[in-house]
């Protein structure tokens, strides 16, 4: 599945976190709701309106059976031949989420590390995309990281270790996605040689959450209090009620 994924461009959804890609969701698949779910799936072709498969809320609406790994993996390498890549001189951009707020909770919610590009202006940030993306899309670290950008200090602010520094950040997500702690550094003027030893600094001393803790946090997050508030309403029928956010995942 995974080298199949390879020749295909993977999204991860924000959902409720942009109502523009909400909408564009919502024209693929609504659950028995009839409104946008957590969850959306389907393989479109590269005009990104025809689909190649059955939309649902995972991969199983599509491919059922013990054997549907077997069977998508088998697909998805039809479609990759039915639909060759061209040829660009343009490098792969930095495969960003929105902004270090929602990176920290995406981050949280998918065991990774997040890496922030840090910068004092949007030139310099764009600068630093640039040079991070070659790494990212690199075989020793594709996978292992969630990434952020900001040219604004205000954004690291719930970060511990992230005061007054410039460059690339890599960070212990907080158990709730609200929150982080640097765990390597490397300045904006780093080499290559140097980047790659902070992200491999980084990724040796991030702790992951065990599967325990993944099925108690949530619970511990009520307890406490802690809510995460979207973008735009949780429309999913296991919301919370009126007023209450969204839960931590």
């Amino acid at each position: 599945m995974i080298a199949a994924s390879r020749k295909f461009v993977c999204i991860r959804l924000a959902t409720y976190e942009s109502k523009e890609e909400a909408e564009m969701l919502t024209s693929i698949f609504v659950g028995r709701s009839g409104e946008l779910e957590n969850t959306t799936f389907v393989i479109l072709a590269p005009d990104g309106k025809k689909r190649l498969t059955r939309a649902g809320r995972g991969p199983m609406f599509a491919f059922r059976g013990r054997d549907g790994a077997r069977r998508m993996a088998a697909e998805m390498e039809r479609i990759a031949k039915r639909y060759q890549a061209k040829r660009s001189s343009k490098a792969q951009g930095l495969p960003l989420t929105e902004d270090v707020r929602l990176g920290l909770n995406i981050a949280s919610c998918d065991n990774l590390p997040l890496v922030i590009a840090a910068a004092s202006s949007k030139a310099e940030r764009a600068k630093l995309e640039i040079r991070l993306a070659k790494l990212a899309w690199g075989d020793a670290h594709i996978g292992q990281f969630t990434y952020a950008a900001t040219h604004d200090t205000k954004d690291l602010a719930e970060i511990e270790g992230a005061a007054r520094k410039k460059g690339f950040l890599v960070v212990q997500p907080g158990r709730f996605g609200l929150d982080g702690k640097v765990l390597a550094h490397a300045p904006a003027s780093a080499t290559d040689e140097v980047l790659t030893k902070a992200l491999t600094k980084g990724l040796a001393a991030f702790r992951p959450k065990s599967e325990r803790e993944t099925r108690a946090h949530v619970r511990q997050g009520k307890r406490q209090g802690i809510y995460w508030e979207t973008e735009i309403p949780v429309t999913d029928p296991g919301k919370p009620p009126p007023g209450a956010g969204r839960p931590p995942r």
